[in-house]
């Protein structure tokens, strides 16, 4: 059985009304093709860059799960007639870097919060050095 990584794209408005439920509908799918769930969490909320199946906004849900290779196609096709699933990624993960990335995964918070801009950015000229025309 390999390990693969997958980003689920969920619907925003189903999430918001059962969190639970939409994102068990992940675990469900990849248990059902005989896959063993490694880690599962929420990594962040965001606005689309473009609109998908009319949606504007998406809950990405990380994935790590063992699966054997067989079962990833049927996996993806049940993905896309699943209404909670907006859209999905699901990588093969390198076996030399598995078990760090589910440590990874199990251990952090959902994404960290941007930190804002700096309000004042510093000018390289020394306003002494300026001629003024007078």
């Amino acid at each position: 059985m390999v390990v693969y990584e997958g980003m689920f794209i969920l619907d925003a408005s189903k999430y918001a009304r059962d969190p639970v439920a939409t994102a068990q509908q992940v675990t469900d799918l990849i248990t059902q093709f005989e896959g063993t769930i490694l880690a599962s969490r929420l990594w962040d909320e965001r606005k689309l860059a473009y609109p998908i199946k009319g949606h504007r906004k998406g809950i990405y849900w990380l994935t790590y799960f063992r699966m054997a290779g067989a079962n990833i196609t049927p996996l993806e096709r049940q993905c896309e007639i699943t209404d909670e699933i907006i859209r999905k990624l699901i990588l093969k993960v390198d076996a030399r870097i598995a078990d760090a990335l589910v440590q990874h995964a199990l251990a952090g918070d959902a994404a960290p919060k941007r930190s804002p801009p700096p309000a004042v950015i510093a000018s390289a000229i020394d306003p002494s050095e300026i001629e003024s025309e007078e």
